[in-house]
């Protein structure tokens, strides 16, 4: 079958140079990464994190492995994604 996708140029530049790395055509390769997210997925949906409902801000609290600091707070909003 086949279908479109809508690549940014930047991340197409990305998925050839490794399409190319690993001796491969960039159909399969974004095969194998789709293959493998939706993999992930299944897995993350396993073991996904239990949270609750803070009652006085109606806020989903999850639990994580560490404390979250102001740092890891800086470092997301820093990220241009």
């Amino acid at each position: 079958m086949r279908t479109t996708l809508d690549i940014p140029e930047r991340e197409h530049a990305l998925y050839t140079s490794l399409a190319r790395a690993q001796r491969t055509s960039l159909s399969k390769l974004l095969l194998t990464l789709a293959k493998r997210g939706l993999a992930s997925a299944n897995r993350a949906s396993e073991v996904a994190p239990v949270y609750h409902i803070d009652p006085q801000t109606g806020l989903g609290v999850f639990r994580s492995g560490r404390p979250v600091t102001t740092d890891d707070v800086k470092a997301f909003q820093d990220d241009d994604i």
